[in-house]
């Protein structure tokens, strides 16, 4: 009888060591499975934005690879370097030694360079999905696209909307009122030289003349920077449409658009420097007022081409010292 007890007692311990193990093994599987909290902290916070082709995308509210297909002048600005650039924004004088190191996604954009670069937020101008759809297609599949519009204020539209995108209103604003303050004592400096004078920006290539406005190569430097008081032809263009960047006219409607003060702009090599000698030559040319005044000022094409906050800002200084030295 005893015997039996004791065989019991010892198999009812086995049973309970046996059970003991079991749990020791389970625990830290359990114990192993994060917390729901410790996965939303993992997870970058993202937040809603519109675009301008009106789009809803979700964004990083801290993005920390920027592929920038326009704009990387302005990213720059706000203390960001872009982890990749399309090939206008090697081109701006004023940031390439900044834009060392900023990897090259080509013009086209390569999706594949892209996908290396592993970013978490492209910013483009609007036009890339009208003349690059397929690109544009494959690179929405690795990150999100903000898509903007050239068709808009440089610096109170598509600067503020990129500082709002990423989350730097406040450098923008700092940017922007010294930015405000350069312009406001160039223009009283201008206003002073030349009063109401006109200025007209001319660009001659082979077989093309045209007019700027109100955008790159110089325009809003000229008219929303400088303020500087158009002729009557130019500021119809203008007016018809406020952030359009040139218009082409022919050598016979020269007298009508040129202003007493001419920023001409033609390369100094190849068939455009050919195109301007057969223009100088003409009477057309000769006879206007700029001309005879003296009032013809050279901008270097690389220059002037951007229409970023930076090239706006730089070539104004340079500008107000030709029109006002």
């Amino acid at each position: 009888m005893l015997t039996a007890v004791l065989l019991l007692l010892a198999a009812c311990g086995s049973e309970n060591s046996g059970n003991g193990n079991e749990a020791a093994t389970q625990a830290p599987t359990a114990s192993a499975q994060p917390e729901p909290t410790a996965i939303a902290e993992a997870l970058p916070e993202t937040k809603k934005v519109t675009d301008d082709l009106g789009r809803e995308v979700e964004v990083p509210v801290q993005p920390s690879a920027i592929v920038a297909g326009e704009f990387a002048s302005e990213l720059l600005a706000l203390g960001i370097k872009p982890v990749g650039s399309g090939d206008n924004g090697f081109k701006i004088v004023y940031t390439q030694a900044e834009m060392e190191g900023v990897e090259r996604i080509g013009d086209p954009p390569n999706p594949e360079t892209v996908t290396l670069l592993a970013p978490d937020l492209v910013i483009a101008p609007t036009v890339f999905l009208e003349i690059y759809p397929e690109q544009m297609e494959q690179i929405g599949k690795i990150a999100p696209i903000f898509y903007i519009s050239f068709e808009q204020d440089p610096i109170y539209d598509i600067f503020a909307k990129i500082a709002e995108l990423v989350g730097k209103t406040e450098e923008a604003k700092k940017w922007i009122q010294e930015y405000e303050a350069e312009a406001s004592a160039a223009r009283d400096k201008l206003q002073s030289s030349i009063g109401d004078e006109t200025v007209t920006i001319f660009r001659v290539e082979k077989g093309r003349l045209r007019i700027y406005l109100n955008r790159n190569f110089g325009g809003y430097m000229l008219r929303s920077g400088l303020q500087a008081k158009a002729p009557e032809a130019v500021a119809a263009e203008i007016e018809g449409n406020i952030f359009a960047s040139a218009k082409e006219i022919s050598l016979e409607l020269l007298p009508e658009y040129a202003g007493d003060h001419i920023f001409l702009i033609v390369r100094e090599e190849g068939d455009d420097k050919s195109a301007f000698e057969e223009i100088e030559k003409s009477g057309l040319w000769s006879n206007l007022d700029a001309v005879k005044n003296g009032n013809v000022h050279r901008l270097e094409t690389d220059k002037y081409y951007g229409s970023d906050i930076v090239t706006i800002r730089e070539t104004m200084k340079e500008a107000l010292g030709m029109l006002a030295p």
